[in-house]
């Protein structure tokens, strides 16, 4: 039997490892809910148990039951109007059919899920495809007269190359859905900030630090994100900061100091 480690959507510190028999324990005094996120070693990510279908059987097993009794001794003719009751047994129907507010909720947040796990990598993608842009055209000029004197490898000694083909890959990867990569990416978001403070601080432009922790910022956020509306606010941070970052490169706002950041053989 697997053990889980779950925590819910709004902490980082997790709990755990529990099997199913004592996840079911937990959801049953409402300390687990089908909301709880639990981790998912074949996807590496935490995922709702709604979204699990084996799981959530397991540890929410259906015991709905309605049943109505009318004690004929005690009955007594009432003047109250019909409807208040029948939309009392409607809404008790409505429950033991499954058909709650709580369940509708479920449904939409695992919609949301559902779209936000797949618009993720193609946006993910982009992203990196944008900071490949950004770290190699400032370079072209360099890669191209490398080639023409001690070939690829010459070009290679330049860290900002090093990584810009990474992000190619990650990029290329993450447009055909390898989701296997996040963990990667998320690294990749964290050495981007620190690299692009540093080239803000190097250069003198507060607003270049500014743009690329907004940028790495949404990238990180679009490897986490379990609802479509915070994917779509990852997106617009990690897209636009990207995309105005490759502009700059293009522009030649980085010529001259990404050359001077080499290695030497």
């Amino acid at each position: 039997m697997s053990d889980y480690y779950i925590r819910t959507p709004d902490q980082d510190e997790s709990r755990g490892p529990f099997d199913a028999a004592k996840l079911q324990t937990l959801a049953e005094a409402g300390q687990v809910t089908p909301n709880t996120l639990f981790y998912d070693e074949e996807k590496e990510e935490w995922i709702p148990l709604a979204l699990n279908k084996e799981l959530h059987a397991q540890v929410f097993p259906e015991r709905e039951k309605l049943t109505l009794k009318i004690n004929q001794a005690t009955a007594k003719p009432s003047k109250k109007k019909v409807e208040p009751a029948g939309l009392e047994v409607g809404k008790m129907l409505a429950a033991a059919e499954g058909d709650t507010q709580e369940k509708r909720q479920l449904i939409r947040r695992r919609k949301s899920l559902e779209k936000a796990a797949t618009m993720a990598p193609n946006g993910l993608g982009a992203m990196m495809l944008l900071s490949a842009l950004f770290m190699i055209l400032p370079l072209v000029p360099e890669i191209e007269s490398s080639f023409g004197k001690d070939g690829l490898a010459a070009a290679l000694k330049y860290p900002a190359v090093l990584i810009g083909i990474f992000d190619l890959l990650m990029g290329v990867l993450l447009l055909l859905s390898v989701t296997g990569v996040y963990p990667l990416v998320r690294g990749r978001a964290m050495l981007g900030l620190g690299f692009g403070v540093y080239v803000g601080w190097a250069i003198g432009d507060p607003g270049l630090m500014a743009l690329t922790a907004t940028a790495s910022l949404g990238l990180f956020m679009a490897t986490l994100a379990n609802r479509f509306g915070t994917l779509v606010f990852a997106l617009i941070l990690g897209i636009g900061g990207h995309a105005y970052l490759a502009y700059l490169a293009l522009s030649g706002r980085f010529d001259g100091f990404f050359e001077s950041i080499f290695l030497s053989f």
